[in-house]
């Protein structure tokens, strides 16, 4: 079982947001409007991937005939006669850049774009999306998770040659891993090409590894220690603080039961059907979910947590500008 002794002391060396940006304005119009249905969700690319990875939920699923992509364009045009708001999309899979030309034509389509990869082949150069690549630990670990040798490398290449894109390091936390967490946070915050870093935490599948679930103790204790670190990483961490305090046993399934993320979302597998609740499948275990989309929806449109989090982030903004003003540097 993974531990979580490796804790190192990353200075911090990225800036904080500013305060107001358009993520905190989306939050104002959350809290005075709600969360609208439709403007987000996911579209499973492709029924191929290039890994095996022991954790993933797509494999366990029905497996269905992808459409084509004249299909797909037919579906694009009956939704916009819709009124569909056509606003963000996960572009998943299998492994979606396996299929780059269906995003190609989603991109025509969706105002914000984020493509979710295992990071084994090059990044096209789309300077237009956001890219979360899926890392779960140090080397030996990840490796052998993704049943692929050399991975690590190979992601780590790829980012190496990419130019200008924004990407995002997601990391799946679960019971084996746990002891790879600060480490592998401190080596990403220290390479430029990443934005950002990303925690979720394994939810059961019927059919995988239960063990790979973290009991709720144990979750509990990694989420507090999440909320300590992003005082050290800032923004480069991305959970909020609400989100993770959501997470917690305490009251996860309270947001579980009414998820905005299979109520508000949409979620379309390769044939351009409909994935319920969302876009983990049927299989999944709400109950035990650690997709942190529900969570932060929910810290989205709350009121209260709204306005904690911009609260917070004027304290946090104020406390950076006075240690990097002028008068202060080289004290």
């Amino acid at each position: 079982m993974g531990t979580m002794t490796n804790r190192p002391k990353t200075p911090f060396n990225r800036p904080y947001r500013a305060p107001f940006s358009l993520f905190d304005l989306a939050k104002v119009g959350f809290f005075f409007f709600g969360f609208p249905s439709n403007t987000f969700g996911s579209v499973d690319v492709t029924s191929d991937c290039n890994l095996r990875c022991e954790h993933c939920y797509f494999f366990e699923q029905e497996r269905v005939a992808q459409w084509s992509l004249e299909q797909w364009r037919e579906k694009f045009e009956q939704l916009k006669a819709e009124g569909f708001r056509f606003y963000q999309c996960t572009w998943v899979g299998g492994e979606p850049l396996l299929r780059p030309e269906l995003i190609e034509l989603g991109r025509q389509y969706f105002k914000f774009n984020t493509i979710t990869t295992n990071g084994s082949l090059p990044l096209p150069d789309w300077k237009d999306v956001s890219w979360c690549i899926s890392v779960d630990g140090g080397q030996a670990y990840h490796d052998r998770f993704r049943n692929q040798p050399g991975l690590l490398e190979t992601i780590k290449r790829n980012i190496r040659q990419s130019e200008g894109q924004r990407i995002t390091i997601a990391y799946c936390i679960t019971r084996q891993n746990l002891g790879d967490v600060e480490t592998s946070l401190a080596e990403w915050h220290q390479n430029p090409k990443v934005r950002n870093m990303v925690f979720s935490f394994y939810t059961p599948i019927r059919g995988l590894d239960d063990d790979l679930w973290l009991d709720w103790p144990e979750k509990d204790r990694m989420l507090d220690r999440l909320i300590e670190l992003k005082d050290q990483y800032g923004d480069f961490l991305v959970n909020t603080r609400s989100a993770l305090g959501l997470m917690k046993s305490a009251t996860a399934r309270s947001v579980t039961d009414s998820c905005l993320f299979a109520s508000k979302s949409f979620a379309f597998d390769p044939a351009g059907g409909v994935k319920k609740p969302c876009m983990l499948g049927p299989k999944a275990n709400c109950d035990r979910c650690g997709c942190i989309v529900p969570f932060f929806l929910r810290s989205l449109t709350d009121r209260k947590l709204v306005l904690k989090d911009l609260k917070n982030r004027f304290v946090l903004t104020l406390r950076r500008s006075r240690t990097t003003s002028p008068k202060n540097a080289g004290t």
